[in-house]
């Protein structure tokens, strides 16, 4: 809900005394990363804005921005966006009728999900073992996983991969890989739930929800 001469209404909110408030609303004319760096100056004039973290979701041009304008600040992506972006990927590769009918696949699905739930070091190597779980015909989704949330192993021939299983067999060394669309950090939950914080952005969705429907038309122009 804006204006018809902005592209959105981007809000702000804070958690204070268990109630998540809205702080600063700032209407915007895109969604680049240069769009919230805008915001995102305007905002850090405040003295007081001093977060010690910031939860987003896995919109690129959000994240771009946060790290550069909020270099210091712990990021985190919403869990709720992140369940909805491996669900999404699950219809695009036509396996939505498997998940409905398939109760092992619909299983191992939010196994994968729950992976935000592992700490952060854990991660690679749950990852391998719910990645075993699947049937073949599941390699499309894992491959997105893999390359979007865990990182992809690095190709560096059969004799050096070779190798490189039997160090990481052995010694438990890290195999080599590179680097995801989306860091560990900033998907995984873990530490959020030892520390009792929210895990997603829900309440600021319902707000815009809210929000939309007092208002009751997409773009106010009075």
């Amino acid at each position: 809900v804006c204006p018809d001469e902005f592209y959105q209404l981007f809000t702000l909110h804070a958690m204070m005394k268990n109630s998540i408030i809205p702080l600063v609303y700032g209407l915007l004319i895109g969604k680049s990363t240069n769009d919230y760096n805008l915001f995102f100056e305007k905002v850090l004039e405040q003295d007081n804005f001093q977060p010690d973290s910031i939860m987003i979701d896995f919109e690129t041009g959000t994240i771009k921005s946060v790290k550069e304008m909020l270099p210091n600040v712990l990021h985190k992506g919403c869990l709720f966006h992140f369940g909805q972006a491996v669900w999404r990927q699950v219809q695009n590769k036509g396996m939505a009728t498997k998940y409905r009918e398939d109760e092992s696949f619909r299983l191992n699905v939010k196994k994968l999900i729950a992976l935000a739930f592992v700490p952060v070091g854990d991660v690679i190597k749950a990852f391998g073992i719910v990645a075993e779980l699947f049937d073949d015909d599941a390699d499309d989704l894992l491959d997105y996983f893999e390359k979007t949330w865990i990182g992809e192993r690095k190709r560096r021939g059969i004799f050096l991969n070779c190798c490189e299983f039997l160090l990481s067999f052995y010694i438990k060394l890290r195999v080599g890989r590179k680097d995801p669309q989306f860091a560990h950090q900033l998907w995984n939950v873990y530490d959020r739930i030892i520390a009792g914080v929210p895990r997603s952005n829900n309440a600021v969705e319902g707000w815009h929800n809210a929000f939309a429907s007092r208002v009751s038309i997409n773009h106010p122009n009075h």
